[in-house]
C-alpha cells in the first residue's frame, strides 16, 4: 500500500471503541481458527497478489463492525508479515511489561477459506482475482511476540524486529539461483516446519492434554518471526493483554527457570478452553471451542 493509504486506515483504527459481536469459535481441519456470526456479510474479491486499497478498506470496516476489540488502537502494517501471506491483513500494537517489549499481532484473512454453496458466490474467482463471497465467518490469528525494535512513522508501526528465540540454532542450506532474489534469513525461516520443536516446548512447559484440550489442533505456543510466540484464541486486544500480563515471563525466561506461579497461571488459562469435535457442512472435521468462565475473567 501507499503511505497515505495505510495512514488513512490507521486513523480509522484510532477511533475504534466497541465490543465484539457475539460469535462461535471454531478451528477447521487445516487448524485455522475462525469466528462464525449469526449475521452474514460480503467479502469482495480482490487481487490475489496485491489487494487493492479500496478492497482493503472495505474489509477493514467489516472487521471493525464484527471484531472491533481485535483492532482497536492498532496499526495496519503496509505489507504482510511474513510477505508470503498475501491476502492477509496484519494489525499490530507494541506493549510494555516491566522492561520487556512485546508486539500484539492480529491477522485476518481476506480470502474465504471454507466451503461455499453456489448461492453464496456472488462473483466467481479468476486466475488473478479471488471470488466475491457471502459469508458468516472471519478467519484470524492472535499472537504475542517479544521484540527488539519497532519501526514507526509518526504513530504508525510499519515494521518490527522480533527477539530471536535462543532455544536452538536453526540452519538452512539452499542452492543459490542467480535468477531469484536473495531472501532474508527470516523469510526462509518462515517456511520451516517447527511442529516438532513446538511439541518439545509444550512438553517442557508441562502443557499436557488435560491442561490444553486442543492438543495439536491449535498450539498455544509456537515459533514465529524468528521468535517464540504465545498464540491466543480470543480476537480481542484487551482480553489478550489481561491474560498475557499474568504469564509474559514465559517469553522472556527461555534460558532460565520459569517461576512456578507464572506456569500455574498459564496452565489455568489454557485449562479454561474446552473443545467438541464436529463436522463442517462440507463434511470435514471441525472443532468447536468454548471458554469456561473463570474467577479471573
Amino acid at each position: 500500500m501507499k503511505i497515505q493509504d495505510y495512514r488513512t486506515i490507521n486513523r480509522i483504527l484510532g477511533d475504534v471503541s466497541d465490543k465484539n459481536k457475539v460469535g462461535e469459535l471454531f478451528v477447521d481441519n487445516l487448524h485455522s481458527p475462525y469466528i462464525q456470526f449469526s449475521e452474514r456479510f460480503t467479502i469482495n474479491g480482490t487481487s490475489i497478489t496485491q489487494p487493492e486499497f479500496g478492497d482493503i478498506k472495505d474489509f477493514v470496516h467489516t472487521v471493525i463492525k464484527f471484531l472491533p476489540e481485535a483492532v482497536e488502537g492498532t496499526s495496519l502494517l503496509p505489507e504482510p508479515r511474513p510477505k508470503r501471506e498475501t491476502g492477509k491483513l496484519f494489525f499490530v500494537r507494541p506493549m510494555m511489561f516491566g522492561p520487556f517489549q512485546f508486539l500484539y499481532v492480529f491477522s485476518v484473512d481476506m480470502l474465504y477459506l471454507g466451503g461455499a454453496k453456489s448461492e453464496e458466490i456472488k462473483r466467481a474467482g479468476s486466475q488473478n482475482m479471488t471470488p466475491t463471497i457471502i459469508t458468516d465467518r472471519l478467519y484470524f490469528q492472535v499472537k504475542v511476540i517479544p521484540i527488539k525494535t519497532v519501526k514507526e512513522e509518526g504513530e504508525n508501526v510499519i515494521d518490527f524486529e522480533a527477539k530471536r528465540f535462543q532455544g536452538g540454532e536453526f540452519r538452512v542450506e539452499s542452492e543459490r539461483d542467480e535468477n531469484k532474489p536473495i531472501r532474508k534469513f527470516s523469510e526462509i525461516f518462515d517456511e520451516i516446519d517447527f511442529s516438532d520443536t513446538e511439541s518439545k516446548i509444550r512438553e517442557e512447559l508441562g502443557i499436557t492434554s488435560e491442561i490444553w484440550k486442543l492438543g495439536r489442533i491449535y498450539s498455544p505456543i509456537g515459533i514465529d518471526y524468528l521468535s517464540l510466540s504465545l498464540r491466543f484464541l480470543e480476537p480481542s486486544l484487551p482480553k489478550t493483554i489481561h491474560h498475557f500480563k499474568k504469564f509474559y515471563q514465559i517469553l522472556e525466561n527461555t534460558n532460565q527457570t520459569i517461576p512456578e506461579e507464572t506456569l500455574r497461571m498459564f496452565h489455568e488459562y489454557l485449562s479454561s478452553f474446552e473443545v467438541d469435535r464436529t463436522v463442517s457442512k462440507s463434511g470435514n472435521i471441525l472443532w468447536k471451542v468454548h471458554q469456561k468462565l473463570t474467577d479471573n475473567g
